[in-house]
């Protein structure tokens, strides 16, 4: 890692040189960051329960600098009447019966090379209406495809200064089970097609002398 990290930085300095007109590099590092998506469609007679999730764990840390973990959860539940005309749904016609959504900083928890992964929390969220709900979320993930290796990296030329970013991605397809219980409601099911993936990368800038509030890392190039 420190090996690449002074390639990177090499780079970063290349279309500058290393006289007085940059400033020091910044250098950002995911130093691992895992991610788990599913959605779940259940049908129940006339009422379509739908589920939207996803969940992560992260490790981030600049340099020099202390290292950060923290995770992100985050779900969101419709329910719909598919017995409701198309015509009268889009008039106006009430098709949605319920709407919610929560999140907090539960921590997924993933093995390394993405062959299980899941996620128990209770959240703390909102209805459509803005009413408070809490909703209590178990998932799990089981991968079932290849594990897809791919690398990427990119370096610009900003006016303000230079950016090199590399990323190291791991990819496997899953399958997801999940259960959701919110305002007396509850729904199990299974997304064949979920995924889990695995991002390890860094970025470093390099502004010109001078230059204030140069972020590109962050998506902000000054």
């Amino acid at each position: 890692m420190k090996r690449l990290l002074a390639v990177v930085a090499v780079l970063a300095l290349a279309t500058f040189g290393a006289g007085p007109a940059v400033a020091a590099p910044n250098i950002y590092h995911v130093i691992s960051s895992s991610n788990g998506s599913a959605y779940v469609a259940v049908p129940d007679g006339c009422e379509l329960t739908e589920v939207f999730l996803s969940s992560s764990v992260a490790m981030y840390a600049a340099q020099p600098g202390p290292v950060n973990k923290q995770g992100l959860t985050s779900v969101f539940v419709r329910v719909t009447d598919t017995c409701v005309p198309v015509a009268a749904a889009a008039g106006g016609g009430g098709d949605v019966l319920f709407e919610a959504q929560a999140m907090n900083m539960a921590k997924m928890v993933a093995d390394p090379r993405l062959r299980k992964a899941s996620v128990s929390t209770a959240m703390e969220g909102t209805d459509a209406d803005g009413n408070p709900v809490t909703v209590e979320l178990d998932a799990t993930w089981t991968g079932t495809g290849e594990l897809e290796h791919t690398t990427l990296s990119d370096a610009t030329h900003f006016p303000e200064g230079n950016v090199v970013a590399v990323d190291n991605n791991l990819r496997r397809a899953a399958v997801a089970e999940v259960s959701v219980k919110v305002a007396g409601r509850s729904v199990s099911g299974t997304d064949p097609e979920a995924t889990l993936e695995l991002v390890k990368a860094n970025c470093v800038e390099v502004a010109r002398r001078g230059v204030e509030e140069f972020f590109p890392c962050f998506g902000f190039p000054g």
